[in-house]
């Protein structure tokens, strides 16, 4: 499944962009290419440092490298999934926030509404992904 993209989707211009020491840093693993493409390029419009990784594996190699603020994750990857990837990210980097994101939302939001994790469906519209972003963020400043 793909983010709904339309004249609603796109999301507010940028705000004034902090120096790049500064800024968040967000790392958006998703084994569908263009839809991670898509939610990297938004989440860089809106400020963010962001990173890419199109598989849990890759997101490890990454994750052992950059520290990061928010792993911006899908469930399903293919291989490893969301869930096994958060676990290995939060023992790397235990200050580290977590969102979830996938096409079958009933089974995975509850799954991470008893976890107390942030949990996306798809499709999920750009400007709602900023926003769950940003406000795991600020709930979790460094």
């Amino acid at each position: 499944m793909t983010p709904i993209l339309s004249s609603w989707s796109h999301p507010a211009p940028a705000k004034a962009r902090l120096p790049k020491n500064l800024r968040q840093r967000v790392l958006v693993v998703e084994d569908e290419l263009i839809i991670g493409e898509i939610a990297a390029e938004a989440l860089t419009e809106a400020g963010f440092e962001v990173f890419t990784a199109a598989s849990a594996e890759e997101a490890e190699v990454i994750l052992a490298d950059v520290s990061v603020d928010v792993l911006f994750t899908d469930i399903d990857l293919g291989g490893r999934d969301g869930f096994d990837l958060a676990a290995s990210a939060l023992t790397l980097q235990p200050l580290l926030s977590v969102v979830f994101t996938s096409g079958r939302p009933r089974a995975c939001h509850g799954m991470c509404a008893s976890a107390g994790v942030p949990f996306l469906p798809k499709p999920y519209r750009l400007p709602e992904m900023i926003e769950m972003i940003e406000r795991v963020v600020k709930r979790n400043p460094q």
